[in-house]
């Protein structure tokens, strides 16, 4: 409740909150929104750091205490740089693994004449990507996104039927194809 007054109220939060070994934080941060995973459920308080100057995912389940600061003058600004930016994201993440700013992805999938709920699940499922329908058996999905990792679990779902693949982030793209081989040495 003191997350929500706070946004409410355009206000800082301090926040403490625990990480995986069980040490806590303390930060002061502009609380924006509560967003939720729709891959794992989870919630996350997206919030603007002052201190790294950018705008942060914290777990919710990972929040041990939120106290209320003082107004921030600028509140405005940073929900409207959050809304710029979920143009953008593919699950919470808001910055890349690596040192591009911003990833692209783009595959093609081929699917059999009766198998149009493919295209149909891909439009669906596109979030913030961009399908394609290349003829009546092909389409080809692209997004420009903070994070291509996110995406990865996702794009396996379609592996059977992607017939070619580009990652601008070469690391990604090689573990998803060395992945891929190491897969069909597996099964033969």
């Amino acid at each position: 409740c003191t997350i929500f007054e706070a946004m409410g109220e355009k206000r800082f939060i301090e926040l403490t909150s625990e990480n995986r070994s069980h040490n806590e934080t303390v930060c002061v941060v502009v609380p924006l929104r509560v967003m939720i995973s729709a891959q794992n459920g989870r919630q996350y308080l997206m919030a603007y750091d002052p201190k790294f100057r950018r705008i942060t995912p914290y777990r919710t389940d990972r929040i041990v205490s939120v106290k209320a600061g003082d107004i921030c003058p600028a509140f405005d600004e940073r929900r409207a740089a959050l809304d710029n930016i979920c143009a953008h994201i593919w699950g919470v993440s808001t910055e890349s693994l690596s040192s591009e700013r911003m990833g692209h992805i783009d595959f093609t999938v081929h699917y059999d004449a009766d198998e149009s709920h493919i295209l149909q699940r891909l439009i669906r499922e596109k979030r913030c990507g961009t399908v394609e329908s290349l003829d009546e058996n092909t389409a080809r999905f692209s997004a420009d996104v903070f994070n291509v990792s996110e995406l990865i679990p996702w794009v396996r779902t379609f592996i059977c039927r992607i017939t070619e693949i580009h990652i601008s982030d070469s690391l990604i793209e090689k573990r998803f194809l060395d992945d891929l081989q190491r897969m069909y040495e597996m099964y033969e």
